[in-house]
């Protein structure tokens, strides 16, 4: 799955109608370059890739002062689904040594229920776990070859000390998300705030 495309999809969801400028302007500004790896070229390559697949599509033009018109985009139904389904990859799958899916879940979860990214994020707490059970594994047998450099246990060390922090902060988050933090896909803004109570 391409995480370009995900952000630039996510948002063009997010601030629909908007023009490609508006969006390198704004995802620059969440530093997707450092840790999606999104240059500023790719966000214009990515709308024009979404609008042949169907994913987006054509909402009008948009005209400021004497700049040139703007092409505005929207998402179609077909890229709701295509969201969806890429989002939810990213949020039921943990990797051990990858910090772009659970980014994209922070920056997009508003895409799915509430209770769904609840759900999904108290999954991926044991499966955090288990990765942190295996780096322990994967060290010992490190420490144990004869061809192996030692100080590659490292590597397994620091996704275990990555692991460990993302818990934290998905405990953190599970708890603003159970006291009504934020609006979830069917949710007003009135039954966010009745999940807190």
């Amino acid at each position: 799955m391409s995480t370009t495309r995900l952000v630039v999809l996510g948002a063009v969801k997010q601030f629909q109608p908007v023009h490609g400028y508006f969006l390198r302007r704004e995802l620059m500004t969440w530093h997707v370059d450092e840790w999606a790896h999104i240059q500023p070229g790719s966000i214009y390559n990515a709308l024009r890739a979404l609008e042949v697949d169907g994913y987006i599509a054509e909402s009008g033009t948009e005209t400021e002062g004497k700049r040139p018109a703007r092409t505005t985009y929207r998402i179609t139904p077909a890229g709701e689904v295509e969201l969806q389904r890429m989002l939810r990859e990213n949020l039921w799958n943990v990797a051990a040594f990858d910090t772009q899916a659970i980014m994209t879940v922070a920056s997009f979860m508003f895409v799915l229920s509430r209770q769904e990214v609840i759900a999904g994020l108290e999954h991926r707490l044991i499966k955090s776990d288990a990765i942190i059970t295996q780096n322990g594994f994967d060290v010992q047998d490190t420490l144990r070859s004869e061809t192996t450099p030692k100080y590659v246990r490292e590597i397994f060390d620091l996704s275990t000390a990555r692991l460990t922090a993302e818990k934290q902060w998905l405990l953190d988050l599970l708890e603003r998300l159970r006291e009504g933090e934020y609006v979830f896909a069917g949710e007003t803004v009135a039954e966010a705030a009745a999940a807190s109570e």
